[in-house]
């Protein structure tokens, strides 16, 4: 049995207390946090866990096995590192640190204590992004040129992160989780509409050492959500619609077929072009944080250590540094959409 405890249970907290409680195998056995009322709801939702505002309590236990860090991320690598010390193993939601430096300590400390360390980028357990591994590794695409990503969706009221910090750890982790490399450029656009100094939308471009690139546009301008992905390879493209119903989300598009190219001026064919064939994939059933939390406790057990280790975490940290000081050295704030057009900026 492994006997997990919280810290944390704000927004994301009750939803890990509720499935790492109904992995078999695992039980969650205390939770800390600084609001009482906070704790006063999980004790009448879950009367088994005991509740604590004391998190060095959860640290101390001799009979806790794993620490879950559901906190803001400033407070990530202090309570990781304290909790990895002490011999626990550590799960931390995303992103795993503010910093890469921080990153990578937290990971070389978990080696040095032989703990688990995974970070939560559940995205990498959507059956979606799961069938798409899948695909990409039997090369149903061939090689992959280009990926794009888009991950638009109102922003919370009060922001402690910008844009790319609070969206932008699903598309990276997804895409790197998807390539299995780490990309060799990286440029960025910011722009801040609703809040000054907060970059609310951002362009991302990445060039990867196999010689794919992605691009990836995250904001928080539009109460109208989406989160799309297209992979396009040598042999068709896969689209990844995570708003459909999951027998529509990824669809396969074979190369279709166009006697246009190559064509001499004698040729006295009809020319045109025509799609490929559409495939939509079965994809696997299941709730993405289940998997997650499951393979954790699966990994503080002697099993596998899952996709979205340490190793992957400070990857995505070192990354989003780089994507944020692209994006700020090509940071643009707009005053008002009423205001008159820059000088030599053409209007209609």
């Amino acid at each position: 049995m492994v006997t997990i405890g919280i810290i944390g249970c704000g927004y994301w907290g009750p939803n890990l207390i509720r499935n790492f409680g109904g992995i078999p195998g695992a039980r969650v056995k205390t939770v800390s946090d600084l609001r009482a009322g906070r704790l006063e709801g999980i004790r009448q939702n879950y009367p088994g866990v005991e509740t604590t505002l004391e998190y060095r309590e959860i640290i101390n236990d001799p009979e806790i096995d794993a620490v879950v860090i559901a906190t803001p991320v400033e407070t990530h690598f202090p309570l990781a590192a304290e909790a990895l010390r002490a011999g626990k193993h550590v799960f931390v939601e995303k992103p795993l640190t503010r910093s890469a430096a921080d990153a990578w300590e937290l990971v070389e400390i978990a080696r040095s204590v032989e703990k688990v360390l995974v970070v939560g980028h559940v995205f990498q357990f959507a059956p979606g992004v799961r069938r798409i591994k899948r695909e990409l590794g039997a090369g149903i695409l061939g090689r992959v040129h280009h990926i794009t990503s888009t991950r638009i969706n109102l922003g919370p009221p009060d922001p402690k992160l910008d844009v790319i910090w609070d969206l932008g750890p699903h598309d990276c982790s997804i895409i790197l989780h998807l390539l299995g490399e780490v990309p060799s450029q990286v440029s960025a656009h910011g722009q801040s509409y609703k809040r000054k100094g907060v970059i609310d939308n951002a362009q991302i471009d990445l060039t990867f050492p196999s010689g794919a690139t992605a691009h990836i546009h995250v904001s928080w301008l539009s109460a109208s959500k989406m989160r799309l992905m297209q992979v396009f390879g040598d042999r068709g493209s896969i689209t990844y619609d995570e708003m459909l119903a999951l027998d529509g989300k990824v669809k396969r598009y074979d190369n279709g077929i166009d006697n246009r190219l190559n064509v001499g001026d004698d040729d006295t064919i009809q020319l045109g072009y025509s799609a490929g064939d559409i495939h939509v994939l079965q994809l696997e059933q299941h709730e993405p944080l289940r998997m997650e939390c499951a393979e954790f406790v699966r990994a503080v057990a002697g099993g596998p250590v899952p996709p979205n280790d340490g190793v992957m975490g400070a990857h995505v940290v070192e990354l989003l540094e780089t994507i944020s000081r692209q994006a700020a050295e090509n940071y643009v704030e707009v005053e008002s959409a009423n205001a008159a057009p820059a000088e030599g900026v053409m209007s209609l």
